[in-house]
């Protein structure tokens, strides 16, 4: 009775998954299954890779787009910080005119009265 015991148990353990690895036997585990898996790693490793690629330079094009774009923001800024100047310019330019004008006229009005005003 015990023999028998013994037996099954040896036999249980001889059909273990580890053993049958070991002998290189089997239903296709083992060393004959290693090359496809090594084959599927390697093509997720590539395409994650790929992916991470397209997204960093995905990433790089967007910064050099918006700093583009902040530097023709600068220089419009620029463009219209210059012809706000130019503005003011022309304004206090015409005004200074103006009070030219205003003052010639006054010296000429009063000009006109001191010699129609004199001694007769």
């Amino acid at each position: 009775m015990c023999d028998d015991s013994s037996d099954s148990d040896t036999s249980e353990h001889s059909d273990s998954p580890a053993k049958r690895r070991r002998r290189g036997g089997g239903n296709g585990e083992g060393t004959s299954g290693t090359p496809n898996n090594t084959n599927e790693v390697s093509t997720a490793i590539s395409r994650s890779a790929s992916i991470i690629a397209e997204a960093i330079q995905a990433s790089e094009e967007r910064e050099e787009r918006r700093h583009r774009d902040l530097l023709s923001f600068h220089e419009r800024r620029l463009k219209i910080e210059e012809s706000k100047t130019e503005i003011n310019k022309k304004g206090m330019d015409g005004l200074v005119d103006a009070i030219n004008k205003l003052a010639n006229s006054i010296f000429a009005l009063a000009s006109h009265k001191n010699q129609s005003s004199a001694p007769k």
